[in-house]
């Protein structure tokens, strides 16, 4: 009653190609081109039931975005032997402190002040239990951290980075409590203390974490956090599913090549008394970048910007198109996923007026089969119960990330805007500094001894608009970097979600077969021993 099949279809997929040297016993990752090093793309080895043809290289352009690429690049396999990157590779599962003992967690200063209680309050009194230690040695790990997010580990110079976010706990009183949550980090970065270490962490850090990382590093696509949510965020379903999300998003920070290095990731990983180092961090922030409000000043009070790169503008078109399609996905994802757990709730009544029937005085014979039928229909039940929790945690989740994703990528456009915006500034500084020099000198008001003065201010200048420009050349470089790698993520990173969601639906339904065709041999029994009987 409740089978389905699966019908074969033809998928042809283009992607770009590289290769790089991998260790005998790990699975080959796609590498990314790094914000700082390019690597020229190369055949890939060959893979089964997939015919792959790489174009040649084009050393004309220093960076090159899928999207530019001419060439046709195509991989034609099914449904039933498309190969995906889905297993964990060994460089970060391997068995170096694997047995290492976790470190016990020592639970933070906690010292908030009245602006962070919009979706985290101020706690009275709070405690947290280090749970779930040995998760991080889990292989269930893998399922947050996705190949596409592994893809820098595949250098063997790359530091390994594998984090995990446990043991959600409600803390505080009940008016004002918030969510803990535990982050485990195992990593071989000499740039940290301990290979192994645990922190205890609530929403408003990673919050902070997201936005300190897009102000450190203008031009980077900084993976963003789950969204805040004012109903239900104590719900176990929700909690669940934030910390999934805020897991993913801590382990591609900690993939990037240039986040990595982040003095304040660094401080967010390992700090035990992080309130507090927070407080002393945001000072110095504001004092270096002169507070938010001259930031915004100077944008809105600076030269107008006249976009000159055609690129931009065609990514920006690109990306209003994207973020259109992933909202339609995701309410349709929403849909399916409600009218499953509908249907769920409508077997499971049928499954319960059947089981009540079969306890009735109708027969022997028939109350079992009955009983039988109810036994399928609780089976029934549960498959579409799972498949539609499964609905939300690989398909919703990844397309509601890249929505998010968007506006990363749209923060690391703006802050081109803002190094051309100082660039701008700093060419006006030198002019003004000239004709300041030119007036007194013209003037004769310009004495000996003040001449090497204002010349060395002269120069300072134009070394300040130097170093502008250069920044806001290496931007616009790196943008077009990150925009290549978040092309190759998003396709990496639906892929698997797709070969998952496959996969988990086309198991479940065989369970559901292979119920109905053993309640199939029951009823052909039972008919075959009433015929025999009769005869």
């Amino acid at each position: 009653m409740y089978a389905s099949t699966t019908e074969e279809h033809t998928t042809t997929v283009s992607e770009p190609t590289s290769a790089s040297p991998f260790p005998h016993d790990e699975k080959p990752v796609r590498a990314v081109i790094s914000p700082h090093q390019e690597s020229s793309p190369s055949p890939a080895p060959a893979i089964s039931s997939t015919r792959i043809v790489t174009p040649s290289d084009s050393p004309e352009r220093a960076v090159i975005s899928p999207l530019e690429r001419s060439f046709s690049p195509v991989v034609e396999q099914t449904f039933a032997s498309v190969a995906v990157e889905a297993e964990s590779r060994r460089g970060w599962q391997s068995d170096w402190g694997a047995n290492d003992p976790l470190p016990p967690v020592h639970s933070p200063i906690i010292n908030t002040t009245a602006d962070e209680e919009d979706d985290d309050d101020k706690p009275i009194g709070h405690s947290a239990k280090f749970k779930g230690m040995d998760r991080i040695n889990s292989p269930q790990v893998s399922l947050a951290i996705s190949p596409a997010s592994t893809r820098n580990s595949s250098e063997s110079s790359a530091p390994i980075f594998v984090i995990s976010v446990d043991d959600p706990q409600r803390v505080g009183d009940p008016i004002r409590s918030f969510i803990m949550y535990t982050v485990h980090t195992r990593t071989t970065s000499p740039l940290f203390q301990k290979s192994i270490f645990s922190v205890l962490r609530r929403y408003s850090d990673f919050l902070w974490l997201y936005e300190t990382l897009s102000a450190n590093n203008p031009g980077v696509v900084v993976p963003p956090v789950p969204e805040k949510s004012p109903f239900g965020r104590f719900d176990e379903t929700f909690v669940q599913q934030r910390r999934l999300a805020l897991e993913k998003c801590i382990q591609k920070i900690v993939n990037h090549p240039v986040l990595a290095k982040d003095p304040d990731l660094k401080l967010f990983l390992e700090s035990d008394t992080f309130s507090l180092d927070i407080k002393h961090r945001k000072a110095e922030l504001s004092h270096e970048r002169g507070g938010l409000m001259a930031s915004i000043g100077q944008t809105l009070t600076g030269p107008r910007f006249h976009e000159t790169d055609e690129w931009f503008d065609r990514q920006r078109a690109y990306l209003d198109g994207l973020e259109s399609q992933l909202r339609g996905l995701v309410k349709s994802i929403e849909i399916v996923a409600k009218q499953r757990a509908e249907l769920a709730a409508a077997t499971g009544e049928f499954a319960t007026a059947v089981t009540d029937l079969s306890l009735s005085d109708i027969g022997k014979q028939l109350t079992q089969s009955l009983a039988a039928m109810a036994d399928v229909q609780h089976k029934a039940e549960e498959v579409q119960t799972i498949q539609s929790q499964q609905d939300i945690m690989t398909l919703l989740a990844t397309a509601d990330e890249y929505s998010r994703l968007i506006n990363s990528v749209r923060m690391a456009f703006n802050s081109r805007m803002r190094t051309y915006t100082a660039w701008q500034n700093a060419d006006s500084d030198v002019r003004r500094v000239k004709q300041n020099h030119e007036r007194l000198r013209s003037q004769g008001r310009l004495p000996t001894d003040r001449m090497s003065h204002t010349v060395s201010q002269i120069s300072e200048a134009e070394r300040r608009a130097l170093d502008a420009k250069h920044e806001f050349d290496q931007c616009s470089k790196l943008i077009k970097s990150e925009m290549a790698r978040f092309e190759q993520e998003r396709v990496d990173d639906f892929k698997i979600s797709l070969q998952s969601f496959l996969d988990g639906m086309i198991t479940r339904q065989k369970e559901l077969i292979t119920t109905w065709e053993n309640y199939q041999q029951v009823l052909l029994k039972r008919v075959a021993a009433s015929d025999g009987s009769k005869v």
